[in-house]
């Protein structure tokens, strides 16, 4: 919440007590206070600084309440204005309601009630600016123009987003796993023409078959075992804005065609309801598989992928458009050296070449995944070569290959050999496992809590599990 002593307050009364009272009582409870007599000065104040509340009387001499209501939302729409009306003059004060004002008070009140509806307005006053500033960052975060890539195919991308996004027509969004898939189902929508709505996405593939419907649908009390009070599916929060149905082709058959009356009637029913309910909702669907040779071997609906497949989009992979790796690496290098709070480093033109050459089958996720542990690893060092990143340099040897090593005649240091196995294991398990933790930990048969700890012990425990971008 703002602190009390940066909120400047105003206060408008023609009775010198009335207002004395007002504002010990608020500058008693920490706040910044000025005075008006009349609506004349008190507009003459408002012109030469946006107060965060006005507590105004609604009779005044010469210029009302109400006029200095529609004057202070006119100059600054977020100030909170609390009108007092003496005791006939309720219907007035519910007038100004209906303008614009905060809330009312009707005369005699407790000074401590104002301080206290001061207080909880300034608290509102907070959250709509704070949710108006995560609305800028997340537009801005997601304007397509900021998708990393140079290559022609990125270009052509780029323009197609820059089309579709003011449409409200369905999107297929198809490509390989680490693409940036949902990177760009979020740049359509903050985009678009619903960016002030909910962005509500749900990853079909990682839900139970059996669960699904009840996440995308909701239920009713007492429409299954456990089901102790209503709640609302994906569809309904997400009504007005968009919904993100991520790995699509993996919905299970008979709510394939539940999901194909949404998309042709626009409505639905909850689990265990007979009532109908009608929403507004863009569907942005993304596949990593071909959803037409899912339809040829039986798999997927053919009248649901025609409803999907309204504007498709294919993201190429990443060893398709090899020119954009430079430019990712260095977007990449930027954002975690930053989050690391290290100097700025950058890559060996031989490392870039290897780079370059690797197929990265986990596309822009895994080369993020490589960068973030090639900076986390580096140490001091400003320049990242081959070293840095074993994905593409040369594997960890197979135990059969370790059975052959040569002991020198003045030995070898057993525990750095053995740190420097455990390294080599714990980072090759990562690039298989495209960052995922838990999965690395599988691969090694370690717990997660040990796989983490060892991540520690090397100074990586800043690796996130997932990674998302373009």
């Amino acid at each position: 919440m703002i602190r009390k002593k940066d909120a400047r307050i105003l206060i408008v009364d023609d009775e010198d007590y009335m207002r004395e009272v007002i504002r010990q009582a608020l500058e008693g409870a920490g706040f910044e206070v000025e005075e008006a007599s009349d609506g004349k000065m008190a507009l003459a104040m408002l012109r030469q600084y946006p107060y965060n509340v006005i507590v105004t009387d609604i009779r005044l001499p010469g210029l009302t309440g109400d006029k200095i209501l529609e004057e202070a939302l006119s100059l600054f729409s977020d100030t909170i204005v609390i009108v007092m009306t003496g005791f006939g003059n309720i219907q007035s004060a519910v007038e100004a309601m209906r303008k614009g004002a905060y809330d009312y008070l009707p005369k005699p009140f407790q000074l401590d009630e104002l301080v206290v509806r001061v207080e909880k307005g300034l608290e509102e006053q907070q959250l709509k600016n704070e949710n108006r500033r995560l609305r800028v960052e997340l537009q801005n975060r997601y304007h397509f123009s900021n998708l990393v890539g140079n290559s022609s195919a990125m270009q052509n991308l780029y323009r197609l987003i820059g089309v579709v996004a003011n449409k409200n027509s369905t999107v297929l969004i198809e490509g390989e796993t680490g693409t940036g898939k949902e990177l760009i189902a979020r740049a359509i929508h903050y985009n678009g023409p619903r960016r002030e709505q909910p962005l509500v996405s749900v990853n079909c593939g990682a839900i139970p078959s059996n669960l699904l419907e009840d996440e995308l649908f909701g239920h009713v009390k007492g429409a299954f075992t456990g089901a102790h009070q209503h709640r609302i599916g994906r569809f309904e929060e997400a009504n007005h804005g968009t919904l993100f149905l991520d790995e699509v082709s993996s919905m299970p058959m008979d709510l394939q065609v539940k999901l194909l009356r949404v998309l042709q009637e626009r409505e639905f029913q909850r689990v265990g309801s007979p009532t109908t309910i009608k929403v507004d909702v863009r569907i942005v669907a993304a596949t990593n598989s071909n959803l037409l040779e899912a339809v040829e071997k039986g798999d997927f609906r053919e009248d649901l992928y025609y409803r999907l497949n309204v504007i498709p989009i294919h993201v190429p992979p990443l060893k398709n458009r090899r020119d954009d790796i430079p430019p990712l690496v260095r977007h990449f290098l930027d954002k975690y050296c930053k989050d690391q709070n290290l100097e700025p480093k950058c890559v060996s033109n031989d490392a870039m070449k290897f780079l370059m050459a690797y197929d990265w089958p986990g596309n822009i996720r895994q080369l993020s995944n490589s960068v973030e542990m090639a900076v986390a690893l580096s140490g001091d060092r400003a320049v990242l070569d081959m070293e840095d990143f074993p994905v593409v340099s040369k594997p960890a040897e197979s135990p059969k290959s370790l059975q052959a090593i040569d002991i020198p005649d003045d030995g070898i240091h057993f525990n750095t050999m053995i740190s420097d196995l455990e390294k080599r294991l714990i980072l090759q398990s990562l690039e298989v496992a495209r960052g995922n933790k838990k999965k690395a930990a599988s691969l090694l048969h370690l717990k997660r809590t040990t796989f983490v700890e060892k991540l520690r012990r090397m100074g990586m425990e800043s690796f996130s599990d997932e990674t998302c971008e373009i």
